[in-house]
């Protein structure tokens, strides 16, 4: 006579495991919905006075200290830079040890990183390219 022995999961099973991943799939946005994004983010934070505009740092900071004690009399201790490519190498290696302040080039910053931060710091010629970009 055969007995048919119950079937178990080798390594035990999982309940209420995922059925599919539509449910777990994040929404895509086109183009045109990041650009309106990014314009309406900008404007409310020009409109709450949390968008600064700086002057390119031609000359290279060296000192933490230095960018620190900028950021401090701006009030921008919690804040995203975005600029330009030549700013970038002046800057990134004396800010990036400054805590809640993310230095980003023009291409690579997000919606989510300037709703993250409270005040939003752009450099002259990082705003005509974001012009020339979005317009």
């Amino acid at each position: 006579m055969l007995v048919e022995k119950p079937q178990f999961f080798v390594g035990g099973g999982v309940a209420h495991g995922p059925k599919g991943e539509s449910k777990y799939k994040k929404r895509r946005l086109n183009k045109n919905e990041k650009r309106l994004s990014i314009a309406s983010i900008i404007t409310e934070k020009n409109k709450k006075n949390n968008l600064i505009i700086f002057d390119d740092f031609d000359k290279k900071i060296l000192k933490t200290k230095e960018i620190y004690q900028i950021l401090i009399k701006f009030d921008a201790t919690n804040s995203v830079m975005i600029v330009d490519k030549k700013t970038m190498d002046n800057i990134y290696k004396s800010s990036k040890n400054i805590p809640n302040i993310k230095v980003t080039d023009i291409n690579h910053f997000s919606a989510f990183d300037l709703t993250k931060y409270k005040k939003i710091i752009f450099t002259e010629t990082s705003v005509k390219q974001l012009e020339k970009r979005y317009l």
